[in-house]
């Protein structure tokens, strides 16, 4: 079984296959194309007056393999998700204070999202109760220093 080789435009946002006699660019080359006198225009115009038959296929850039890991895993989805617990008002302090730590990371979302699943390793799942009650200790804020640290601002 043969695989099939996607073909994507080259880096100036085109690309001429003559073996299939198609011409091959990305939505934003396309674009500047359709405006008249631009120099993707001018280029357009001579692949066309050059060869006539050349078919015109848009592309998309990049396709996405692989899901998404933090789908609609936003601050309030963690706070909702944080409140079902029993003892929410601790896990809330905890949360207000991780995200405070967060601030002199260069990326606070990830050392937010790295705590929550720490403290919350099984939050897609349906929830287990004991005793009727659903807690969870509070797990320690990740070390900040684990994290690249955000650049200072250059006077």
């Amino acid at each position: 079984m043969a695989t099939t080789k996607r073909v994507t435009p080259g880096r100036e946002g085109y690309k001429i296959l003559f073996n299939e006699n198609t011409v091959i660019m990305n939505h934003k080359f396309a674009a500047a194309a359709a405006k008249y006198g631009t120099k993707e225009n001018k280029l357009m115009k001579s692949i066309r007056k050059d060869f006539p038959g050349m078919a015109e296929v848009i592309v998309s850039g990049r396709e996405c393999d692989k899901a998404k890991t933090n789908t609609r895993l936003t601050y309030e989805n963690m706070e909702t998700h944080i409140r079902a617990y029993d003892n929410a008002d601790e896990l809330l302090d905890v949360f207000a204070t991780v995200k405070a730590l967060s601030q002199a990371t260069a990326s606070p979302y990830k050392y937010v999202c790295d705590w929550f699943k720490i403290q919350f390793p099984n939050y897609k799942k349906a929830p287990v109760f004991k005793d009727g009650k659903l807690t969870a200790a509070p797990v320690e804020a990740p070390k900040v220093i684990e994290y690249k640290q955000k650049m200072p601002k250059a006077s």
